[in-house]
């Protein structure tokens, strides 16, 4: 149990620019433990949003490989891919530490407040999570890549915009 709390101490000082991936062990074990805890929110995520089957295998299964692909494609682009373990658990990691500390409530809220997905409030709250998504992995992405945090934002980014187009084309137009 110690362990897991001081992994977890780990993962929220990386989400608050205190630690950095090269902070985190090179372990496949880490690597499978922070995949499953970034599926697991993902599926609380889901099961709150009540979405199609499809969209439950898109962030399940394609969303994860086509992530660590991504980081991994990025780190090659840059000569690191001996980094690949620790940055994309960090990757994973933080994006779990900031599924259930921040995009949770926020989505909690917002239903509870009544919003309703296109309102301007819950787009805003949309938004803000998707500043602090990019801002936390762009860092991450600038200390795995040795680049500046412009690159690992705009990497970050890039991986949002695809993972985006895809989930449009998955819905079809007009959803």
């Amino acid at each position: 149990m110690a362990e897991v709390q001081q992994f977890l101490r780990i993962f929220v000082d990386i989400v608050l620019w205190r630690r950095g991936p090269q902070d985190l062990p090179a372990s496949s074990l880490l690597l499978a433990l922070t995949v499953a805890a970034y599926i697991g929110v993902s599926v609380v995520q889901l099961a709150l949003e009540g979405e199609s089957a499809a969209t439950w295998f898109f962030f399940v299964v394609i969303d994860p490989l086509l992530l660590a692909a991504w980081v991994w494609l990025v780190l090659r682009i840059f000569g690191h891919t001996e980094r690949f373990l620790q940055a994309v658990s960090a990757v994973f990691g933080t994006g779990a530490v900031l599924g259930l500390l921040m995009y949770l409530p926020l989505q909690l809220l917002a239903s509870g407040l009544g919003f309703e997905p296109t309102s301007g409030a819950a787009q805003t709250l949309g938004l803000l999570t998707v500043i602090v998504f990019a801002l936390v992995t762009g860092r991450i992405l600038k200390l795995a890549t040795d680049t500046s945090l412009f690159t690992g934002i705009a990497a970050a980014l890039t991986y949002f915009l695809i993972i985006n187009f895809l989930v449009v084309a998955l819905r079809g137009p007009g959803t």
